[in-house]
């Protein structure tokens, strides 16, 4: 009698600890599905300007301060398959942008656009950085991608989304840019 007690114990003991480590082991992948956070761009962080140089090799700069619109950063690589996956996420949000309010930047980590490419993907109507200065490189971690990136007028970084994007994250993103407009016919090729 004394054996079935202590082995009913030991089994209940042991479905407690399988339980557990289901439950761990859920939480782990989880967090395994995220980009290690030291990759990723701290929310409040100042950023310096961005230098770099467009498709046809013309010298495009992001300048801080003097513009009151916020930046919205789109850092991909034309042979990135999840970046594949979010250009209709990217392509919703640029065609509904109001650029009054949102100044849109692209950035080809890859240095490997070319013009079919940037018509495919709305990017003819936007700054796109190739060639970026090194020193930008590292301080944004354009190493990761697909990332999009809101900063504040003042270059302060506001939210990053580092993946391929959700319905949720998108609506997230329309909402810290004030909402959406028709984008306007400008074009915004030239250094701002």
């Amino acid at each position: 009698m004394k054996w079935n007690v202590a082995l009913s114990a030991c089994c209940v003991a042991l479905l407690a600890a399988n339980i557990a480590l289901i439950h761990q082991n859920g939480q782990l992948k989880a967090q395994l599905s995220q980009p290690p956070p030291a990759l990723e761009l701290t929310t409040g962080t100042q950023m310096p300007d961005m230098r770099g140089f467009d498709p046809d090799g013309k010298p495009v700069e992001v300048l801080y301060g003097k513009d009151p619109r916020k930046v919205l950063v789109l850092v991909f690589s034309p042979t990135c398959p999840f970046c594949e996956q979010n250009w209709p996420k990217w392509e919703q949000v640029i065609s509904s942008l109001d650029r009054s309010v949102v100044r849109p930047v692209g950035v080809d980590v890859t240095s490997t656009s070319k013009a079919p490419f940037l018509s495919q993907h709305q990017l003819r109507e936007m700054p796109v950085l190739e060639k970026v200065d090194p020193k930008v490189m590292m301080n944004y971690h354009f190493q990761l991608t697909p990332q999009t990136i809101l900063l504040g007028p003042d270059g302060k970084v506001e939210k990053v989304w580092t993946g391929v994007m959700t319905d949720s994250a998108v609506a997230d993103l329309k909402q810290r840019m004030g909402g959406s407009k028709t984008a306007s016919a400008s074009s915004e090729r030239a250094t701002f």
